[in-house]
């Protein structure tokens, strides 16, 4: 979806109800939208879903936001997939910074403006960029809507030291319904594997996961290096023991991503990485070391799309950059 500007949002009773609504909830400080910036923001969350959800929550919507939802949907929308939905507030001192809300081409954003009230002189611009240029800045009018694609690069702008006001936005998060089912069932399957309650990198295993995938998936690569990718670690490596699966468990995993791709899996269990894919690479030979035993010989496909693995697996952590050869494959 491109970048789009709905300048009457909710018609004058829904939007009473919803801006009502919005008063009685409880702030949250802590909202980061750069994870990479210490700096945060006020949030409340209605639904509490993970950062990587693709699957619909919309029922999980209080009233009178589910009606918000599906009035949505059905005067501007179209049958979408909601994938988060929450209310975020700045103050003076209280900055938004660059950032993307998706990895995935798929997902679109759409702000509510909900300030019954807002100037020109108090600032609080939605700036959305291509690199370093500006491509669209919004001021927060009242019941205004701004629909851009999730992986736009944007942030709201600081409001001004004369700004007396609390700068609410109202976010839903949505991608077309069923956009990529293999994603979705993996989501359900690490899910009703526990991954989601599995501490990694600081994170969540399931969140670390589908982030390898999304990684993979935005630098094109084919559907069974990101299947695998999302399940990379489910057996266990060198690095991460945990073992969420038993080898033994293969057929739960084929049965999700199909046999090509738990093979690539099984691979990385087995792989002395990200050092043997680091040194194929530079040695060109597709012979690597094992964790134990003799040297793995992989066939040219499987090495390249294990170092694709390798790369979105290490670039999720901010550790590509210590590696000359697998760093040249994740551009974005």
């Amino acid at each position: 979806m491109t970048l789009k500007q709905i300048p009457q949002v909710f018609p004058e009773a829904l939007l009473e109800e919803v801006s009502d609504h919005i008063k009685t909830v409880p702030w949250k400080y802590g909202w980061a939208s750069n994870k990479s910036i210490e700096f945060t923001h006020w949030n409340h969350d209605f639904t509490g879903v993970p950062v990587y959800n693709s699957l619909d929550i919309a029922q999980q919507l209080p009233e009178p936001i589910a009606s918000a939802w599906a009035y949505l949907k059905t005067q501007f929308l179209g049958d979408q997939a909601l994938l988060r939905c929450y209310v975020n507030s700045h103050t003076y001192g209280v900055e938004g910074y660059p950032h993307t809300d998706s990895k995935r081409e798929a997902d679109n954003t759409l702000v509510v403006y909900m300030n019954p009230e807002w100037r020109r002189d108090w600032g609080g611009e939605t700036m959305v960029y291509d690199g370093y240029n500006i491509v669209h800045a919004e001021l927060p009018k009242y019941n205004k809507g701004l629909v851009f694609p999730g992986a736009k690069v944007h942030q709201a702008r600081s409001v001004t030291r004369i700004c007396p006001a609390q700068r609410i936005t109202l976010m839903f998060k949505f991608c077309a319904r069923d956009v990529d089912t293999i994603r979705d069932n993996i989501q359900r399957f690490v899910t009703a594997l526990g991954a989601h309650k599995t501490k990694h990198s600081g994170r969540t295993l399931a969140f670390h996961l589908l982030n390898t995938y999304d990684i993979l998936k935005a630098n094109g690569f084919d559907q069974e290096t990101c299947s695998a990718g999302a399940l990379h670690s489910i057996f266990g490596t060198n690095a991460f023991k945990h073992e969420t699966l038993k080898l033994q468990d293969r057929a739960q995993v084929v049965n999700v991503i199909g046999e090509e791709a738990t093979k690539l899996v099984e691979l990385f269990h087995y792989i002395k990485r990200p050092s043997a894919l680091e040194n194929a690479l530079a040695n060109k030979t597709t012979v690597v070391e094992a964790n134990v035993g003799s040297p793995i010989t992989l066939t040219e496909i499987q090495l390249n799309r294990l170092c694709a693995i390798e790369a979105a697996n290490l670039s999720d952590q901010k550790a590509l950059k210590n590696y000359e050869h697998l760093r040249k494959l994740i551009t974005k």
